[in-house]
């Protein structure tokens, strides 16, 4: 029913879903995401500059922007940014406007720099694609009704107001199913393009099934599309792949962990992953 009256007023409004008052603008993204990797940072214990694990992320993270087109860039000047907490949580997460931030409990057993990249890869695309803005927008949709979302958008005013917006809003709203999907195949692109193996991506959501296996609950397998899916879908794409690459570059010595074969029940716990 809910993404019934979304997908109705879009249909309704035709042309204006383009600029939609309800999505919050680039400058409120950078805001927001600023505030709240701020929060992060205070409630958090973030690693500093000089831990390895810290330089091995932002290289990765920086040589992907670049992957992203200079006008796009000049249209949607996102500020990331790339932090570990230290933290047996296994999650990773992206905030709208740029800051992206990984526990080590996930970072820590990604077998290779491409599974690295391929993680990355998927968050950027969060932010560059404008996922939790338009799940903002949507959500915000579906509370008011048809009626009222009409009458506002007919006004032609901005309805989005960045002082409603509360911090828990920030890391609980669930990015759509699509989204997730496009996280995958973008971040696939952008990875694949840089000369990354992509079976680096297959990797990375196969240590987080793993990283399920003892009882540690992965909020990624319960709010995202089917992980074996994800894995298969990947795994076919790999194997149509006409480009050849070079194989996965294992990560330096001393940063990857494996997985031991028992995991405790209580090591982890997780927010919204990827």
């Amino acid at each position: 029913m809910r993404t019934a009256l979304v997908f109705l007023i879009t249909l309704l409004l035709g042309g204006q879903a383009l600029a939609d008052p309800f999505r919050p603008s680039v400058k409120d993204q950078i805001s927001l995401g600023k505030r709240a990797a701020a929060d992060v940072r205070k409630k958090e214990k973030v690693l500093p500059e000089t831990d390895p694990r810290v330089q091995e992320l932002r290289r990765i993270g920086n040589k992907l922007v670049t992957q992203i087109p200079e006008a796009e860039r000049k249209r949607r000047p996102f500020e990331y940014t790339f932090d570990v907490i230290d933290s047996k949580d296994v999650n990773a997460f992206a905030l709208p406007g740029g800051p992206i931030f990984f526990y080590t409990g996930l970072l820590d057993h990604l077998p290779n720099e491409d599974a690295v990249a391929g993680i990355l890869g998927h968050e950027i695309v969060h932010i560059r694609n404008q996922h939790w803005a338009s799940a903002y927008a949507d959500n915000t949709k579906r509370r008011l009704g048809l009626a009222v979302v009409l009458t506002l958008l007919r006004a032609g005013d901005t309805v989005f107001d960045i002082a409603s917006v509360s911090d828990s809003l920030l890391f609980s709203l669930p990015y759509s199913r699509r989204h997730e999907s496009e996280a995958d195949r973008v971040g696939y692109d952008m990875m694949s393009a840089l000369g990354y193996n992509p079976q680096g991506m297959v990797d990375s959501f196969t240590t987080l099934k793993q990283l399920s296996g003892g009882g540690s609950r992965v909020e990624i397998l319960s709010t995202h599309p089917d992980t074996d899916k994800r894995i298969q879908a990947l795994s076919k794409r790999v194997s149509e792949e006409k480009r050849s690459f070079e194989p996965v570059q294992p990560r330096a010595e001393g940063l990857y962990k494996p997985i031991p074969e028992k995991t405790n029940s209580s090591r982890s716990k997780t927010s919204r992953l990827l």
